[in-house]
């Protein structure tokens, strides 16, 4: 079977025209990333829920009753994903 692409995939199937070091790299790349974001999204799906019953909790009793410690731990870990994100993955390189 010839391909009239570089490359043709889906969910479960990667097929490349040639295989070469270039093609194998922009792979390993991608198929990296993609594996990084979900374990990223992971988490941000962990705080966003957090923040809900914070602001839940706010909107209820006007106060927050969390911890100081726990809630700057909390905008720390979301800091630092976002610094990930952006610098480790290097999604706004290209």
């Amino acid at each position: 079977m010839t391909l009239d692409t570089w490359m043709q995939g889906g969910l479960d199937y990667i097929m490349l025209q040639y295989l070469n070091i270039d093609g194998i790299r922009i792979l390993g790349s991608v198929l990296g990333q993609s594996i990084a974001l979900d374990y990223y999204v992971r988490q941000v799906d962990g705080m966003v829920a957090e923040f809900t019953d914070i602001n839940r909790g706010m909107e209820k009793a006007r106060n927050i009753t969390m911890e100081r410690k726990k809630l700057f731990q909390l905008v720390g870990k979301e800091n630092s994903n976002l610094a990930d994100v952006i610098h480790k993955l290097g999604l706004f390189e290209r």
